[in-house]
């Protein structure tokens, strides 16, 4: 069997970003853009602590709306790693059109201490093609943000926490920051200080998010 892979310009397979509360549930898309037929697809999806998706009966529920029309199914499974893979097939082996939108919804539960900025990722994405071929697209990962909430260790207040928040706390440490900067965000361990441990603490949350 052949393997190959998409464009990440013309196929992706993904979720958009998007905001919500502390207790919220809404409902996500996984998005399809994509230019060929597929008979099948497989993802896992791996959710941060903080966020869940809705289940009932012990099932995890994944809606291909847009596609019951043809006759496609889709299953969960949970894997050993703690992400849940979706899974669909269709009995009759009819394929999807190669008209790019919503293909799977799902809803998602923020917890009431849900705060911040986190990701959802999508890896080991597969399809099989008409052909028979498999098609493997790219692992995606999708950013999802509190808008009511600060974001702890966002140093710069750009909206993101990365390693430029690192940088500044650093600059700060030394005494060379010259922009504007969250003091409250730079005391990311809370102890009232900003010293090292702060430094530390953020580089560990920002690998451990990873």
């Amino acid at each position: 069997m052949t393997t190959v892979a998409l464009s990440a310009a013309a196929d992706r397979f993904y979720i958009e970003d998007f905001t919500m509360v502390p207790g919220e549930t809404r409902t996500v898309s996984i998005v399809l853009d994509n230019e060929r037929e597929f008979t099948a697809f497989q993802t896992d999806i791996y959710m941060p602590n903080g966020l869940a998706i809705e289940q009932e009966d012990g099932e995890y529920i994944f809606d291909l709306t847009s596609r019951k029309a043809r006759d496609h199914n889709i299953a969960s499974q949970v894997q050993a790693d703690g992400s849940v893979r979706i899974m669909s097939y269709s009995p009759s082996v009819k394929s999807y059109s190669g008209n790019s939108g919503a293909l799977v919804t799902f809803n998602v539960t923020a917890s009431a201490d849900f705060f911040g900025l986190c990701s959802i990722q999508m890896k080991n994405s597969l399809f099989t093609t008409t052909t028979g071929r498999e098609v493997v697209l790219a692992d995606e990962t999708c950013t999802v943000t509190d808008s009511s909430a600060v974001i702890p260790g966002d140093v710069d207040e750009d909206g993101v926490v990365g390693v430029n928040d690192v940088t500044m706390l650093i600059d700060i440490l030394m005494g060379n920051v010259s922009g504007d900067y969250s003091a409250m965000m730079a005391d990311y361990d809370h102890d009232g200080n900003v010293t090292i441990a702060d430094v530390v603490a953020l580089i560990d949350a920002l690998l451990a998010s990873n």
